[in-house]
């Protein structure tokens, strides 16, 4: 059976099934994800094998993971999504990862058929609302894309646009979080995952100027502060976190908007108070890029 090398971290106990491999963009200045493999879609014959094989490679779970990047531009995807809900009558939620310039650019009927044969939800990655810093970044979409695919998406799916605090580094941040925030709240995604830009690509280190702790932390509340409508905002990766010698002082922020909102960006105030008080007294803040570099985490 061959799986998926990736999967979002709200995946962990689903069954993963490899439909592509690699990823067919696979040039954004951020990612090494799919670096070292070639674009392909795999053959129906062996996907639909190993669907029939998931008995002996996974405990039984409820939900299921397409994977790689972009399982949705595979031809035979919808038979492939049936044929997984046939096989697997215990699965409840079917998702994928999903280029936002495939929605945006995808006739809505393939959307409804992908939905009657038992899809659920997609992860797509917007990482920044603001149209320079796509562009410097080569994402290839535009905000007015990612807009356009999340309203279109939202019609038959639960959907995630993962954010890349950071992205814009220090010169662009405000305007990161700000364009930003405004994609989501004309997007309207179920769910909002962030995801601090950490340094596996070369490239990307050359066009930014990396955020510190504090700045790091202004960006991520201004961005919170911006959203207006309802989702679900979670900071579900280690890339969030802040360290200090004796360990982690920040692991992200969870919860839903409105609601908890408020009770987030306290959160995150008082880390910014925490950490300007530990600079002051000389104790060092680590950020994912620090700890990356000196090998403690592992993306």
């Amino acid at each position: 059976m061959e799986l998926p090398p990736f999967r979002p971290p709200s995946e962990a106990f689903s069954y993963l099934i490899r439909v592509v491999r690699g990823c067919n963009w696979n040039k954004c200045a951020f990612c090494s994800m799919y670096n070292t493999i070639k674009f392909e879609q795999r053959r129906k014959e062996d996907i639909l094998r190993d669907i029939d094989q998931i008995p002996f490679f996974f405990p039984k779970s409820k939900s299921a993971f397409l994977g790689d990047s972009n399982p949705l531009i595979h031809k035979d995807i919808v038979e492939i999504v049936r044929y997984l809900k046939l096989k697997r009558p215990e699965v409840e939620r079917i998702t994928a990862y999903a280029r936002i310039k495939t929605i945006a650019n995808i006739y809505e009927e393939k959307l409804r058929d992908l939905k009657s044969a038992g899809l659920t939800r997609l992860h797509m990655g917007l990482e920044s609302g603001d149209d320079e810093i796509l562009r410097l970044v080569q994402k290839s979409i535009t905000s007015e894309d990612a807009i356009k695919a999340g309203k279109k998406a939202g019609k038959f799916f639960e959907t995630t646009y993962y954010v890349i605090t950071g992205l814009g580094g220090v010169e662009r941040s405000e305007k990161h979080a700000k364009n930003t925030a405004r994609v989501i709240n004309e997007a309207k995604p179920t769910f909002v995952r962030i995801r601090n830009l950490t340094i596996t690509n070369p490239e990307i280190g050359r066009l930014v100027k990396l955020l510190n702790a504090e700045e790091q932390l202004e960006e991520l509340r201004s961005f919170l502060e911006g959203i207006k409508v309802e989702t679900y905002f979670t900071c579900d990766h280690v890339s969030n976190y802040l360290f200090t010698k004796q360990g982690p002082i920040f692991k992200g922020v969870h919860g839903r908007i409105p609601e908890e909102k408020g009770e987030m960006l306290r959160l995150i105030d008082d880390t910014l108070e925490t950490v300007k008080a530990l600079k002051k007294s000389g104790n060092e803040v680590f950020t994912s890029n620090d700890m990356f570099r000196l090998g403690f985490i592992s993306l």
